[in-house]
């Protein structure tokens, strides 16, 4: 298994924690603050519940979207300069044409 970078954990308890968010937001808009009323009071309270729970469920989603975003371009352009060699695995620096340790050429065969 390969060796994730700490950005990699980074964006794994980031989007963890974005579940855990909006399954907490979904499931707390049933409560009881409807409790007592009846008629049509009832159902404009839970026809307000529902749009509310609605509008925090994409406005969590939106800021998910937008981190993850976000992340994705930091871990694009944080990306190591470098090549696994298929052979060994040891890291290679780009522009190398054989691998230190094992002597893998990466040279295009033509």
């Amino acid at each position: 298994m390969r060796k994730l970078r700490p950005l990699s954990w980074v964006i794994i308890i980031t989007n963890i924690l974005f579940a855990w968010w909006i399954i907490g937001g979904v499931g707390g808009a049933v409560n009881d603050s409807c409790t007592g009323m009846s008629g049509d009071e009832l159902s404009a309270c839970e026809a307000g519940t529902a749009i509310g729970a609605g509008l925090g469920t994409i406005f969590i989603l939106f800021l998910w979207v937008m981190v993850d975003i976000i992340l994705l371009v930091i871990f694009l352009v944080t990306n190591k300069k470098g090549r696994e060699c298929p052979s060994c695995g040891r890291k290679v620096k780009v522009g190398k044409t054989e691998c230190d340790k094992c002597g893998h050429s990466f040279k295009q065969v033509q």
